[in-house]
């Protein structure tokens, strides 16, 4: 005789149903058509699930348009849609029903901007597109630093302002820098411009809101393994550099201007990169594993950027991607921690002029050290 359950009611179908997409979405890197991968790029694939189901669960289970805040998007223990290793991100979830006021103070970051996404497809998560931003260029900062920006549909009477639709549903925050180690970091908090009627009183998880934050995970997960691991391209070659439009599908910045490659690199091989860094805000060069994840090397930094990497008087960069140090001659060497396949990301944020693509080419390891 079986013992008595307490009834789920229909909450159960709601837990299954991720559950069963979390299972399926180990296919995004076991099927074939997706990739060959080795042992270590499975392991790779399995561990990012891990990540898009935390921030998921973090971001729709836990947040509240009512009651918004700023939370960790991608950091140090996990990675997620294509982190730049120089930013810090923060999401928060808002209505576009509703006003909000953003207030802080600047730290020693290098850029700071706040992107809102929503669209007819707002609830497809990445399917959602940019509906306002603004960036330090444009907001008013006073002497000590700090700002204020109201988000809302109307224009306030004064102050900086960005227009929030009725379909908005996140805004996310971006701070670059040059050293992210060592700066000091901005302060900002997200509130509702008027408190809420009646008054909010604490949190309820109740069966309704728990479902609604499991279905939004569910659908998070699904889109998201749908953009990774990319589809396969041709092997260490960059393509060309496009920048990030308002109406593209995503959670990018339409400051940027990106440009990538799939590198594919034997033990004794590497990848030489050389382009313009350009006059911009910031510039970066880093590696992604294939789950647009960035990666940690003992050996060394995983990306260069315009402080940290060798240019030339006219801006000019050389970046060599190898398994193994190509020697003192090459300064600006990115490991690949030993993965044999992956993403070489460049970034140009704020660019004076439309870059070009870089050059990419494969030569033995061996050459670059001098040898025979």
């Amino acid at each position: 005789m079986s013992t008595p359950r307490n009834d789920p009611g229909p909450l159960a179908d709601v837990w299954h149903a991720l559950l069963d997409g979390l299972r399926d979405a180990e296919n995004s890197f076991l099927d074939p058509a997706r990739g060959v991968f080795d042992q270590r790029t499975v392991a790779e694939g399995y561990r990012s699930l891990t990540h898009v189901l935390r921030y998921g669960l973090e971001i729709y289970l836990e947040g509240d348009p009512a009651a918004p805040r700023f939370l960790p998007l991608a950091g140090p223990t996990a990675r997620i849609l294509g982190d730049n290793t120089d930013t810090h991100y923060t999401i928060a979830l808002v209505d576009g029903r509703r006003d909000y006021v953003i207030t802080g103070r600047r730290g020693d970051e290098c850029y700071l901007s706040f992107t809102v996404h929503g669209g007819p497809d707002a609830a497809a998560h990445l399917r959602q597109h940019t509906v306002g931003d603004l960036n330090h260029e444009a907001m008013r900062i006073a002497d000590d630093g700090t700002f204020r920006i109201t988000l809302s549909r109307n224009r306030p009477a004064e102050g900086d302002w960005i227009e929030l639709p009725d379909d908005a549903v996140i805004v996310i925050s971006r701070e670059y820098y040059f050293a992210k180690d060592t700066a000091r970091r901005p302060e900002y908090t997200i509130a509702p411009a008027e408190p809420a009627e009646p008054a909010a009183g604490p949190l309820v998880f109740d069966a309704e809101r728990v479902a609604a934050g499991l279905r939004a995970t569910t659908a998070f997960l699904a889109e998201t393994v749908l953009t990774q691991p990319q589809r396969p391209v041709a092997p260490n070659a960059m393509a060309e550099p496009f920048r990030f439009g308002r109406t593209m599908p995503g959670w990018g910045t339409p400051d940027n201007v990106y440009c990538r490659a799939r590198y594919e690199l034997a033990p004794d091989e590497a990848l030489v990169i050389e382009g313009d860094a350009g006059e911009c805000t910031y510039w970066g060069i880093q590696l992604w594993n294939s789950f647009m994840q960035s990666m940690d090397a003992p050996t060394g930094p995983v990306s260069r950027n315009t402080r940290t990497a060798r240019l030339t008087p006219d801006n000019r960069f050389r970046v060599v991607v190898a398994h193994e140090d190509p020697g003192p001659g090459e300064p600006d060497w990115l490991p690949t921690t030993g993965l044999h396949t992956g993403v070489v990301f460049c970034r140009w944020l704020l660019p004076k002029h439309e870059p070009e693509a870089p050059t990419a080419r494969v030569v033995k390891l061996a050459e670059l050290r001098g040898g025979a």
